[in-house]
């Protein structure tokens, strides 16, 4: 049974079946559910810091899931799990890009809704502490400053999600390269499978992120067969500056 200390899982979610089969489930996981459809009835659950996650579907009527998401990101580093029913992998890019922290395809086992939820969670709190020690790369022109959570170049600013900033980390303290099955454990704390293409979309994100800061794309180089690899990544010690 749920507690008043249990995770507040917010449920967004138009098709009344499935809203509440996904609330049946989480409750009976131990999470207390709160449902929302409205934008702001949303953005006030989060910005009264009423819930811990999100579970957000990518098809709602009139305002669409990716938007919400998007606008979310600009506020929040709240946990984000996108709810997709649609068959076609640019819909569950486009979640990602937005800023959702993972994805699950509908019809989904009561099983996998809970090891997806329970795995953004737990990114949360690592993040967070992760956080409080600065941390400061220069690659050639730009440095990726994890305390501030951004990517700085000559050109600009662009702000990282939680799970570009776990890559980044993962990139930087792999020993030469990182294969998938590493990044997928650290990053999104599941096995890799070969159909899942999340790690491709947060490192396409990346690359275009460091190439608007003014910076070089391919400091994040595939290795085919093997996984990718941070080139030319220099720490900036305490003090110096960007």
């Amino acid at each position: 049974m749920s507690g008043a200390d249990s995770p507040a899982v917010l449920v967004v979610e138009d098709d009344p079946t499935i809203q509440a089969m996904i609330a049946r489930c989480l409750k009976l996981y131990g999470y207390r559910v709160r449902t929302a459809l409205r934008r702001e009835d949303i953005f006030g659950a989060v910005d009264g810091r009423n819930c811990a996650a999100i579970v957000l579907d990518l098809g709602l009527p009139g305002d669409d899931g990716v938007e919400i998401a998007r606008a979310l990101r600009l506020r929040s580093e709240i946990p984000i799990l996108m709810l997709t029913g649609r068959a076609g992998i640019h819909e569950r890019v486009a979640g990602l890009e937005a800023g959702a922290d993972d994805y699950i395809v509908k019809p989904f086992a009561d099983e996998e809704l809970v090891a997806r939820l329970r795995a953004v969670l737990r990114r949360a709190p690592r993040a967070a502490a992760r956080m409080a020690t600065p941390q400061t790369l220069r690659i050639g022109q730009s440095v990726i400053a994890f305390e501030t959570r951004e990517i700085v170049g000559p050109a600009g600013r662009q702000r990282l999600t939680e799970q570009e900033l776990s890559l980044l980390r993962a990139l930087a303290d792999s020993d030469g390269v990182l294969g998938r099955a590493a990044a997928y454990r650290f990053v999104f704390q599941r096995d890799w499978e070969p159909s899942d293409r999340a790690l491709d979309v947060h490192v396409a994100n990346l690359r275009r992120k460091f190439k608007l800061a003014g910076g070089d794309p391919e400091a994040i180089a595939t290795l085919r067969g093997q996984g990718y690899q941070l080139r030319g990544a220099v720490a900036v010690p305490p003090g110096a500056g960007t």
